[in-house]
């Protein structure tokens, strides 16, 4: 009996060819990350991203004016090929949110073992050949695909087009944004204006935008409790909780064997002498609290104030005997927040309070709370900022408002409107 089955690369290719060849591509990849290193983005900075990127247009286009003339647009815009592409993307992905990935913005950290794993790029997959050419091609394929439902006769499939048009958009807008995208980080120190920034050399950078810091403010949480061996200070080993959360609302806490209760807590103070301390609202202040703590096993009571100390306050423990003592930790940023004034050159001002996820929106700059100096907490005299400009944000965005309505129309039409 004569075998009717399909050969491989016998017409018309299916799911198998068209997977040989993406991971055919996916090897030439690593071929050219191990042999000339990962691909620069910074190759396509302006304007080079718009011959680029109006080159890939070019390149739809001219696939689709010549779509039924040439085998290449029937090759970009089948079905087989977006799925090999899509399955063999998110296996990259997956690889890469399983893999350390090590990339900095100057290469490879020169603290990092240079291993055979980082020269395929897989330890730095968004900017390897392998992802690359993937993503490329995947922009390719999607956008004849959007093409080829255009000159389609069903004009019901508007919802498709609007869709695939969008994540099109946030693809392409993405990929050609990455060059010309510029992070900072920049350290104000208070009543102080500062325009600079500093690179990996130590050099100076001058950005059209300044920052003036006026104020910066920490609000804290409550501390916690820990017991801790006097002679090393770390938490005593034997205890089957490490910390206890204090709270205002709460008096008495059993910890470890111990009955503690909360005779005061004050979260802004300083000493009293040398056995109390006093309500102080000031930027030296540390939280304090009044504890007795009774021995269960023994009935021994104890009582006295601990404070958790600052940079400029010692701390304060109570001793529980020769070898353990009942500290408070330092508390832990609730929220910091920076009192700004910011200039650019195209002479815009903003006056405003930034904090973690509330950044400030001037002109094409963002600005968001980076950090403080965490060992000066409350009295940290500078406040540094993560500055960010990316033009191409706003095409991204128009991109995922596609998807958005298309998805909403999804859901009103049903599935018969693709």
């Amino acid at each position: 009996m004569e075998n009717s089955r399909k050969r491989i690369w016998e017409s018309p290719w299916g799911f198998t060819e068209y997977n040989l060849i993406v991971w055919s591509i996916v090897l030439v990849g690593f071929v050219l990350n191990y042999n000339i290193g990962n691909f620069d983005f910074f190759l396509l900075a302006r304007p080079y991203n718009f011959f680029f990127g109006g080159g890939i247009v070019l390149f739809i286009i001219l696939l689709s004016l010549f779509r039924k003339k040439t085998i290449l647009f029937k090759f970009f815009s089948s079905l087989e090929l977006s799925v090999g592409l899509i399955s063999t993307l998110t296996i990259l992905c997956i690889i890469m949110g399983l893999t350390p990935q090590i990339l900095t913005s100057e290469g490879i950290d020169p603290g990092i073992k240079e291993n055979f794993f980082t020269r395929l790029g897989l330890r730095q997959m968004t900017t390897s050949w392998s992802f690359v050419l993937i993503y490329f091609l995947t922009l390719i394929s999607l956008g004849s695909i959007i093409i080829k439902r255009l000159f389609s006769k069903n004009k019901k499939k508007i919802l498709f087009t609007l869709n695939h048009l969008g994540l099109w958009m946030v693809l392409f807008f993405s990929a050609l944004g990455y060059s010309d995208l510029q992070r900072y980080i920049m350290y104000v120190n208070k009543s102080e204006i500062e325009w600079r920034v500093y690179d990996s050399n130590q050099e100076a950078i001058e950005l059209p935008i300044a920052i003036k810091l006026n104020d910066f403010i920490i609000e804290d949480y409550i501390p916690k409790l820990a017991i801790i061996d006097r002679k090393t200070g770390e938490i005593e080993k034997t205890t089957k909780v490490s910390y206890l959360q204090l709270d205002t609302n709460t008096r008495n806490y059993s910890f470890n064997g111990y009955k503690i209760t909360l005779n005061n807590y004050i979260h802004s103070s300083i000493p009293n002498g040398d056995t109390s301390f006093r309500f102080t609202p000031m930027l030296g202040s540390t939280p304090s609290a009044n504890i007795s703590l009774k021995d269960r096993k023994t009935n021994k009571v104890i009582s006295g104030w601990i404070s958790s100390g600052n940079y400029a306050l010692m701390p304060r423990a109570l001793n529980i005997d020769t070898n353990l003592a009942l500290v408070m930790t330092k508390p832990e940023p609730k929220a910091y927040i920076s009192d700004i004034e910011v200039f650019t050159q195209d002479e815009k001002y903003k006056k405003a309070r930034i904090e973690v996820n509330k950044p400030l929106k001037i002109g094409s700059w963002w600005v968001y709370q980076y950090g403080y100096d965490n060992e000066m907490g409350k009295l940290s005299n500078y406040s540094s900022f993560e500055l960010v400009h990316d033009p191409w944000l706003y095409f991204v965005y128009f991109g995922i408002f596609l998807l958005g309505v298309g998805g909403v129309l999804l859901v009103i039409l049903g599935k018969k409107s693709i």
